[in-house]
């Protein structure tokens, strides 16, 4: 083992001698080589029978050199700067650190530029590639994310579809017959819709549902949740509410729509709306058959002369 091998060896550390591509040499006050490693040895062949590290650096980087070690040996100082080393085939530039050693000797350690900024760019090219995978991966959540929101949203009043209140009243059912806790559903109607298709047209009759939604959607308080549920039918999900107070919705609701002149391109439409509610019958049914009695509720709101609320029957 040399001296390199041994130095290594005290700090558990040999084996990087051999796996390394950094080339590492001992060198003593005068920079004669004292030892390296395997990957200064391809250098080594370079110059067959020099044994002082000049003889292994281009003109231009000799002075720097005897600079760099004899600031390292005097001070007892670490030491870096950029040296040339040259061959016949070609010169290469390394980054060079010194590091002082006992008995007035220096070690050094060399990278090649060419690695180090190949290694830098690799990485750089790495990051970019990490942002722009980031932004891409941000990308596609926000399409993802959009396209589920389209998927369950009414393209005309850009309230919850069908699919979408219908799916948020089971969930309701399976909580209500999990924990006990009471809830109810309205269905809402617009009164003679089909005459102002009718008397103004269908783009009239569009602007009276979008307004009327959004109408409906504001003054109805979190948690509840309201989705076209079809045609003129709008269906309300009153989370944790008894009948009563899905009544009290009701008529706050009939009242607020009466009062309404609604806009829709050249004119203002008076509206009115009918409301059939029902609360659930914990363990006693399935979401269609709640939203069945809400629905006959509403039939007869209607036939009773529509602009008003009819609530269910409320026995278990």
């Amino acid at each position: 083992m040399n001296e390199l091998s041994t130095l290594f060896a005290q700090y558990g550390v040999e084996a990087f001698l051999e796996s390394t591509n950094l080339l590492v040499v001992l060198l003593d006050k005068e920079a004669a080589l004292i030892s390296w490693n395997s990957a200064f040895d391809w250098l080594k062949q370079t110059q067959r029978g020099k044994t002082h590290l000049k003889n292994f650096l281009s003109s231009a980087s000799q002075e720097l050199f005897a600079q760099l070690l004899s600031t390292t040996l005097e001070q007892r100082i670490r030491t870096k700067g950029e040296l040339e080393f040259t061959t016949k085939a070609r010169n290469d530039n390394f980054v060079c650190l010194f590091i002082p050693m006992p008995g007035q000797r220096a070690l050094l350690i060399a990278e090649p530029v060419a690695l180090t900024s190949e290694l830098e760019a690799v990485t750089a090219d790495l990051q970019r590639t990490k942002r722009i995978l980031t932004i891409k991966e941000i990308e596609l959540k926000a399409v993802i994310a959009q396209a589920d929101e389209v998927s369950h949203t009414d393209a005309l009043t850009f309230l919850p579809n069908r699919r979408q209140i219908i799916a948020d009243l089971q969930r309701e059912v399976i909580f209500s017959d999990r924990y006990g806790t009471p809830f109810s559903i309205s269905m809402l109607d617009i009164d003679f819709f089909k005459k102002i298709n009718d008397t103004y047209g269908h783009s009239v009759g569009d602007d009276v549902l979008r307004s009327l939604g959004t109408e409906l959607r504001n003054h109805i308080r979190h948690p509840d949740t309201i989705g076209r549920y079809g045609g003129e039918e709008f269906l309300i999900v009153l989370p944790h509410s008894p009948l009563k107070a899905a009544m009290e919705q009701a008529q706050r609701l009939c009242r607020h729509v009466r009062s309404l002149l609604i806009k829709a391109g050249e004119h203002e439409i008076a509206v009115t709306i009918s409301i059939g509610i029902a609360q659930y019958r914990i363990h006693n049914e399935d979401w269609q058959a709640l939203l069945n009695r809400a629905d006959a509720a509403l039939y007869q709101a209607k036939n009773n002369g529509r602009d008003q609320w009819k609530a269910a029957e409320e026995r278990q």
